[in-house]
């Protein structure tokens, strides 16, 4: 039981930090639903600049943009790009400890600029992609909360709607990231780094597969790893691109082809960029 009080205080605390951008992004989802024309707000961040936004956005040090970018792609709001390119870009904890270590600033700047590199070039390859797929066709309709919620659309904002979702959201969040957190303290961090075989070309892919573990938790493992010499550049860099908080769990609520297709994407370029790291580092 004392093992376990430190666990559930952490996942509590981690949960309760994107309690407050949950709540703001389903405001402006019931905004948008009230105030806006929705064929014109599902062109919101689905064109071009989606990418670039989505890779500014994801250099901010915490996992809050990537659980945002999620949610807005579970109602249609930005394009898969976009939400790559969040991703890809998203460092969550890495930053903040890497910066606590002066001798590492120089690998920061490395990391950032590799980081938004990758971003940049994956979320706009699977953008032009989409948009060859797609461009005969008109945009897909944005899902609306109230919806998803079997609630009949009323005429006025409701905040206390806004509130019930996310609080369940919050609280699915929670239970599934305690039993995630339970399982890798159980494992230990000594277990998972001798699980990534030290020195293999191989080991950059066995980073992104640990990456896609959900939780703020994952980064600072996949740092602590590399700051101990386990992890080589190339695999912290692709361990990092595929890490993106409780963004999985996020995507994994609606369960169909665009959030499997937007997971796998990550992954394959997280994977495919730290391997070429590798190679030329």
């Amino acid at each position: 039981m004392s093992h376990f009080l430190p666990i559930f205080l952490d996942t509590f605390l981690d949960t309760l930090a994107i309690f407050p951008l949950l709540l703001l992004v389903y405001i402006l989802l019931e905004v948008l639903e009230h105030r806006w024309d929705l064929s014109q707000s599902a062109h919101l961040l689905t064109g071009p600049v989606g990418p670039l936004l989505g890779a500014i956005a994801g250099c901010v040090p915490q996992c809050g943009f990537s659980a945002a970018a999620a949610t807005l792609f579970n109602y249609k709001r930005i394009s898969g790009g976009a939400l790559v390119a969040v991703f890809l870009a998203t460092s969550d904890e890495a930053l903040p400890i890497l910066l606590a270590h002066p001798e590492h600033f120089t690998t920061v700047l490395q990391l950032l600029l590799c980081k938004i590199g990758i971003a940049l070039f994956w979320g706009y390859c699977l953008w032009f992609v989409t948009w060859l797929r797609y461009r005969r066709y008109p945009v897909l309709q944005p899902v609306l909360l109230t919806e998803e919620c079997h609630h009949e659309k009323t005429e006025h904002f409701s905040f206390f709607h806004v509130l019930q979702h996310t609080a369940y959201i919050t609280i699915y969040l929670f239970v599934t990231m305690l039993i995630i957190n339970s399982i890798t303290a159980w494992l230990g961090a000594e277990r998972i780094g001798a699980l990534l075989l030290s020195h293999s070309i191989w080991q950059p892919v066995l980073a992104a597969i640990v990456g896609l573990i959900p939780g703020c938790g994952t980064s600072i493992l996949l740092v602590s790893l590399f700051l101990q010499g386990s992890l080589s550049f190339g695999s912290v860099t692709a361990g990092l691109c595929s890490s993106a908080g409780f963004s999985y769990l996020i995507l994994l609520q609606k369960r169909n082809s665009r959030t499997l297709l937007a997971i796998i994407c990550t992954f394959f370029a997280a994977a495919v960029s730290g391997l070429l790291l590798e190679l030329i580092l």
